[in-house]
């Protein structure tokens, strides 16, 4: 037994070969999505060197960009109903070009996958992406669309919500004091943490090198029930908007001029419609640790955590203050300086009632124990999703009740009504003690 409900325009998603469609999407949510039990797996962190080692040697990409929300006299589509600290009040949509997100394309996530599962390998660990019945549950859900609880979350794809939350992060003020810590939750393709990535390291250009100390630090923690999910789609998102982003400055592709103007490489200032392909061979065999050196230089970290929701990954991501002082798996060798600003980002995580009641005890968990342990710091999220998810049961209002209950504030901050169901983009609080 399976449960259909209908996306209109949800699944921004390219067919392989044309580019990008955005049309009615049908999805099955296997019957496990509705029960009471739901098997998890236990949370992980990752490294990016890890997410990075089975990237083939070309990724093949496409380009979205983001819409920036319309200030409330522009439109009667989109409203904003509450103001926040966290946006930039120097933020002009006039002046502001859409940003345009790099991704890997489905059909190269596809592609690697397919062969993966052909693949005779001993490993049987269950979340081994060379287990075949994994990985060919993965290829059923990206294949068919089928949505299934503790197995496939449609992680691979992107979808509508998290274009309305990504146009939101491209107002973000990158520069607020004290550095931003960012938590994705159901990161997928990471679209909203890419596009505040790619303003802070547009910033970090126009940083002199000798006062890159004083730049504002940025922690990113990219998280996704599938490690699958992270290492085929978000590290290669993340490593595609590098590569574009820093080229200018400190180039991927080795050290040679000839190298160095290959047609392989990404260019600035493309077609936002354009696809493309990036060839690992000309970025050289130690592209990672640059990768990962560039990133401590600008003072941003990275980390990757998969599994299930719950005490055990909040601890995972924000130890107790007993524990906090314990080793990082963090990509910098030296992290950057602590980020008193804690911002948690969630695009279409509470369709179903099953995942809504630990999706809010997670994001209250993650609140409070920041300001646990930065008691000076702010801690906020948002969470972007239709209002009602027919067939299935999930919405916003139910989720405003678990939150509520939990002590948690919400409040409004982007109301949009262009497509036949709404979509909001709400903040959520804890109240000071």
């Amino acid at each position: 037994m399976s449960f259909s409900f209908g996306f209109s325009g949800d699944d921004i998603e390219d067919d392989g070969e044309d580019g990008l469609v955005d049309d009615m999407s049908k999805h099955q949510i296997s019957e496990h999505a509705t029960s009471n039990v739901i098997a998890t797996l236990q949370p992980k962190k990752h490294a990016l060197q890890e997410m990075l080692l089975s990237i083939p040697s070309q990724l093949s990409y496409n380009t979205l960009r983001i819409p920036i929300p319309l200030p409330p006299s522009s439109a009667t589509s989109a409203s904003t109903s509450t103001s926040t600290p966290y946006i930039s009040s120097h933020h002009d949509k006039t002046s502001h070009s859409s940003p345009s997100i790099l991704r890997r394309s489905l059909f190269d996530i596809r592609a690697q996958l397919m062969a993966e599962a052909d693949m005779d390998l001993t490993n049987t660990e269950p979340t081994s992406p060379s287990n075949s019945t994994w990985t060919t549950n993965l290829l059923s859900g990206l294949e068919n669309g089928d949505l299934t609880s503790g197995i496939y979350e449609g992680g691979f794809k992107t979808w509508e919500c998290a274009l309305d939350l990504a146009g939101l992060c491209s107002r973000l003020d990158i520069s607020i004091e004290g550095g931003l810590n960012i938590i994705e939750l159901g990161a997928g393709s990471a679209i909203p943490s890419l596009v505040v990535l790619q303003s802070m390291l547009a910033m970090a250009r126009t940083i002199d090198s000798n006062k890159k100390d004083a730049a504002a630090a940025l922690s990113l923690t990219l998280c996704d029930y599938n490690e699958d999910v992270l290492r085929l789609a978000t590290a290669p998102n993340l490593l595609l908007n590098y590569a574009q982003q820093c080229q200018l400055v400190d180039s991927l592709s080795p050290p040679t001029s000839s190298s160095s103007s290959s047609s392989s490489t990404i260019a600035q200032g493309q077609d936002p419609l354009d696809e493309g392909d990036l060839d690992m061979d000309d970025l050289g065999e130690d592209y990672i640790s640059r990768v990962e050196t560039g990133l401590r230089d600008r003072n941003i970290s990275i980390d990757f955590i998969s599994g299930g929701w719950g005490p055990e990954f909040v601890d995972l991501i924000l130890p107790p203050p007993s524990t906090s002082t314990s080793t990082s798996t963090s990509t910098s060798a030296t992290p950057p300086s602590p980020c008193r600003n804690l911002l948690i980002l969630a695009s279409e995580t509470i369709y179903s009632p099953s995942a809504t009641a630990i999706f809010a005890d997670t994001v209250i968990r993650l609140l409070r124990r920041h300001r646990e342990l930065y008691p000076t710091g702010s801690a906020r999220a948002w969470i972007a999703a239709k209002k009602v998810y027919f067939g299935v049961g999930g919405g916003v209002d139910d989720f405003k009740d678990q939150v509520q209950s939990l002590g948690g504030c919400v409040a409004g901050l982007t109301e949009t009504s262009d497509t036949g169901v709404g979509r909001v983009i709400i903040e959520v609080t804890v109240v000071e003690d």
